[in-house]
């Protein structure tokens, strides 16, 4: 069932410090099974864009602009998507078919991203890796993964929220980090910024990211958004900082499935005015009501793309 990212991830208040000794156990957890597994190492360059805090940090629109850049300039001309295929039943490896798939068998994460490329789902990270070979891709991009040893990397890549940073710094459940901070910078070859400028001094390179709504809305109607996302009021703020006139919002919990009933009350709600989402919430509302909602779809670019290049062909 999905959550509510806590309050208390953002403090280093009592409930934080009373957790305090779970993250221990957590992370010798972590470790064990991390140190446990023998990576498999794809004969295709593997590249991940990963996170260290749970919950949303613009990792997805983030490797769909990496994507783009790679179609642009290259330096691979076939990549795959490989990802989990959080909240899906199937557990593959399977490949993403949107036309036949739904949101419940391959996850939001999933169905969208198959959108933009072929796109493999496996909790099974080596057995996607060895399907992807055998679709005859050059490179996959792993979306997240950054925790999961069962496959190596060639390049990793941190993405970090200017916004959000890493909340209050402690591990789950005590605070949002899923691994030390020192340990997800030691695998990485650079910070992917999102939502702004990081401030704090990283020994990586900080590569910055601009968003763009590419998307076109009448804004001088009024609009009513919702959004289930591990930080839904960012898409509050991100419609605000675009011009659109919200008279209302409603927030869910991350990656929460909408039922008829959910948009029911939301048409309800709305009244008059038109709903408007995410892309990632927009695969999982039922396609009855697609029609009755607009989708702001968002891109992510590289100011600096020519890094990027740079770390590639480092390889």
């Amino acid at each position: 069932m999905p959550l509510e990212t806590p309050k208390f991830w953002r403090s280093k208040g009592p409930i934080a410090q009373l957790l305090r000794p779970i993250s221990c156990l957590y992370h010798m957890g972590h470790k064990f099974n991390t140190s446990s597994v023998k990576p498999y190492r794809s004969s295709i360059p593997v590249i991940c864009i990963g996170g260290v805090v749970a919950g949303g940090s613009g990792k997805t629109p983030v490797l769909h602009g990496l994507l783009k850049m790679i179609r642009a300039h290259g330096p691979y001309e076939n990549p795959v998507i490989l990802c989990r295929g959080y909240g899906g039943a199937l557990k593959g490896p399977s490949v993403v078919d949107p036309k036949i798939h739904t949101a419940k068998e391959v996850g939001d994460e999933a169905l969208l991203h198959a959108r933009y490329a072929p796109t493999i789902i496996s909790p099974d990270r080596a057995a996607g890796a060895k399907l992807a070979e055998a679709m005859g891709a050059d490179t996959i991009l792993m979306d997240d993964g950054l925790q999961n040893n069962s496959l190596d990397k060639t390049f990793s890549f941190l993405v970090i929220d200017a916004r959000y940073g890493i909340g209050n710094g402690y591990l789950l459940p005590a605070g949002p980090l899923r691994e030390p901070l020192d340990d997800a910078l030691s695998k990485c070859n650079a910070i992917i910024s999102t939502g702004g400028i990081l401030t704090d001094d990283y020994p990586q390179a900080i590569l910055a990211t601009e968003t763009t709504v590419t998307s076109t809305h009448d804004k001088k109607k009024p609009y009513y958004g919702f959004a289930g996302l591990a930080h839904p009021d960012k898409f509050k703020h991100t419609l605000e900082e675009h011009g659109f006139r919200l008279e209302g919002f409603k927030a869910f919990p991350d990656h929460h499935p909408y039922s008829d009933a959910d948009m029911k009350a939301l048409l309800k709600k709305a009244g008059a005015h038109k709903l408007i989402t995410t892309e990632k919430d927009f695969v999982r509302i039922p396609d009855v009501y697609k029609s009755k909602v607009e989708c702001l779809v968002i891109e992510i670019f590289f100011k600096n793309p020519d890094h990027l290049q740079s770390i590639f062909r480092s390889a």
